[in-house]
């Protein structure tokens, strides 16, 4: 590495130079107030007679392409094109203006010394090279043509051209010879002597604020390869990436497919050097890595715009998506690869959807925790595979099995779980998307007649309903008795009392009879399937609110059906478990554990609870010391088969499995661990 003070016009300057920046580098993206701070420091150096003022670094590797020297820019791109565009804005006003002469002023010189090479062949003319959109707005300037809008390149070039324009004559020579006084430190890498631009460019953009996930990632695929394999990957690959998911959804893309490909649902902070670390480990050269990457980028396409692509399951995408629960997307990946080797027929693959819809929809009623999605929806694809590729199974049959078998938090609720939780599930302040997609559910299946409930909703034609008001008026309460307070509180915002309709406005708290005869407007009026049983009440209360219940509940038990699983004695049962769960791990075999991020393998829960203690231990060990296990000590004397952590630690291992994890439990606890800080693969072994 070699670094020096220079000028950044003596840099630029001269024949047989060209400034590239590389195809894995963002647009250009400075904003307007960037542009207003470099000419208030210019201003500043020629009102105050400075005699230099540092601009920056320009960080670059430096290759002769035989015809001339290519600066390959690293870090430093938004000064140099920002000053080009300086430079061609004072030079182009100039040309454009011929009564004005400032004698310092060479327009020749700012285009043929500083901006373009007068004796190269004009598709090299230009000195500076941007990425493909920058470059043609860029090279449309300097040619004076139509410029292309929509580009900080032409932003800015206007921006400046315009406070030119307002500028003395003084002032702009002022200006233009302040340029001359801007100095940078050129850093010139040396990849021969072992500089690693990579790892510089990680070290400049170590805050993670300047550059999105993608764009370092891009970087990283591409900064080792001389420009014209960048090139080469940039257009073939990255950009067809990029088209595939969008540019705005690519870090949520690749965010995804780590996690299939690493089983872990990493946070967007961390996407960067996981793409590292699993690109190091995988042994697979990049152009397989991106090959697969784009294959799995169609099926994230057809996941999130599932209307771009009519297919026998775009209508059950379209419902998952509207239930916003985007983890699923790294499972729903999984079954569109499975179509694709042939493990699951399309009708197949359908139906897998819907089971994935119908889990989320079953758990929301049921009150159970999304967190455990993350991990859940992650790991599934994993465990069907292996079943399928080691046992030769059918792949929706494990599908549907791997997901039914999960117990506890993690579990499917039942028709019986269902069907308890169903009557009191508060629909009324669930979220807005998942509100609006259950009742437009329970409206339309089994109809004909389809009512875009969700449209009408939110160009608010229809409005949600209390049947029996949230204000409840003296008429209300005689008629709902003298327990009226304790229905109120119990049913008011549930599904039994929730309809839609047209009217809320005119309904207010009015009595129920008023509500259901009001002409044209009433609940008899209703085509609503929702409304259909209202019609038929003569009073509301308790009794109708459960019987409505009940009636919706049949139709909801059809919509959110629950697959059949027989019971197969070659399914290996595993389910990986967070140390904060209820659950009875007696009789069960703890293949793995995982602490803090780090997996290891075990032979049963005693191994289990060894090795999860002695991590625990080493990264706190005062906690152990300062409460008072029964199962901890300092000494192994009166304790029964005691197992040494450390010198003057021990803890019992003649313990029970389920008081093993509970030892676990309370650890956890008082170190304040997250609930999947700690993890155990809980395995029940298949019948021979």
């Amino acid at each position: 590495m070699k670094a020096n003070e220079n000028n950044i016009l003596r840099l630029i300057s001269g024949p047989d130079k060209k400034f590239i920046i590389p195809v894995y580098q963002r647009p250009y993206s400075w904003k307007k107030k960037n542009c207003e701070q470099l000419l208030k420091d210019l201003k500043d150096v020629y009102e105050r007679g400075h005699k230099s003022h540092f601009l920056g670094s320009l960080v670059y590797v430096s290759e002769n392409s035989g015809s001339c020297e290519e600066f390959i820019i690293i870090d430093g791109q938004q000064r140099i094109t920002t000053v080009s565009l300086l430079l061609l804005a004072i030079c182009n006003f100039l040309i454009e203006h011929p009564d004005i002469k400032i004698a310092s002023i060479n327009t020749t010189k700012i285009k043929n010394a500083y901006l373009t090479d007068e004796y190269a062949d004009n598709a090299k003319k230009l000195k500076l090279k941007l990425i493909q959109g920058d470059d043609a707005a860029y090279d449309a300037l300097i040619e004076r043509n139509r410029p292309i809008e929509n580009t900080c390149v032409t932003a800015n070039y206007k921006y400046f051209y315009s406070e030119i324009k307002k500028m003395t004559l003084e002032e702009l020579e002022g200006i233009y010879n302040a340029i001359g006084k801007l100095d940078i430190v050129s850093i010139s890498l040396q990849p021969q002597n072992g500089d690693d631009p990579q790892l510089i460019f990680e070290s400049l953009n170590s805050t993670g604020l300047d550059l999105e996930t993608a764009d370092k990632i891009r970087n990283y695929v591409l900064m080792n390869m001389n420009y014209k394999e960048q090139e080469r990957f940039y257009k073939k690959y990255w950009e067809s990436l990029e088209q595939t998911v969008g540019r705005y959804d690519i870090n949520k893309f690749i965010r995804y497919y780590l996690a299939i490909k690493t089983r872990k649902l990493y946070d967007e902070k961390k996407l960067y050097f996981e793409f590292k670390y699993y690109r190091e480990g995988s042994q697979c050269s990049i152009d397989v890595i991106l090959k697969d990457m784009i294959e799995y980028a169609g099926y994230y396409r057809s996941i999130v715009n599932p209307k771009q692509e009519k297919t026998a399951y775009s209508d059950i995408l379209e419902r998952i998506n509207k239930l916003d629960m985007k983890t699923c997307i790294p499972l729903i990946m999984d079954l569109f690869k499975a179509e694709t080797n042939g493990y699951i027929t399309e009708e197949k693959l359908s139906k897998a959807l819907e089971i994935i819809e119908n889990f989320i929809v079953r758990r929301e009623i049921c009150s159970l925790p999304t967190n455990i999605f993350n991990k859940l929806f992650v790991q599934i694809g994993a465990e069907v595979d292996k079943e399928v590729k080691n046992n030769n199974m059918d792949y929706y049959d494990v599908f549907c099995y791997k997901l039914l078998s999960k117990t506890g938090k993690s579990r499917f609720p039942n028709n019986h779980d269902f069907r308890e939780h169903f009557d009191s599930y508060d629909l009324y302040n669930a979220k807005s998307s998942m509100k609006k997609y259950i009742l437009e559910r329970l409206e339309n299946f089994g109809n004909k007649e389809l009512v875009a409930v969700e449209q009408l909703i939110d160009e608010k034609k229809l409005t949600i309903e209390h049947i029996m008001p949230q204000t409840l008026s003296d008429e209300w309460k005689q008629q709902l008795g003298k327990n009226w307070e304790i229905i109120k509180e119990k049913y008011l915002n549930t599904i039994g009392n929730l309809t839609l309709t047209a009217y809320n406005s005119n309904y207010s708290n009015l009595s129920f009879q008023k509500k259901k005869t009001m002409e044209e407007k009433g609940f008899s009026f209703s085509k609503l399937f929702l409304n259909d049983y209202i019609k038929r009440c003569d009073e509301w209360g308790e009794r109708q609110i459960k019987k409505r219940a009940d009636i919706l509940y049949k139709k909801a038990e059809k919509i959110w059906w629950i697959p059949d699983v027989v019971e197969d004695n070659e399914i290996e049962k595993t389910e990986w478990i967070n140390w904060d769960e209820d659950v009875d791990i007696t009789s069960k075999k703890i293949s793995q554990v995982e602490v803090m991020g780090t997996l290891m393998e075990t032979k049963d829960m005693s191994d289990a609870y060894r090795k999860i203690h002695k991590s625990l231990f080493e990264l706190e060990p005062t906690i152990y010391y300062k409460l008072d296990f029964a199962w901890f000590n300092q000494s192994k004397e009166n304790m029964k088969r005691a197992y040494e952590l450390s010198e003057n630690a021990y803890i019992e291992t003649n313990k029970s499995s389920q008081s093993k994890f509970n030892s676990i439990k309370k650890i956890a606890e008082a170190m304040q661990l997250d609930s999947n800080d700690i993890r155990l693969l809980m395995i029940n072994k298949p019948i021979k």
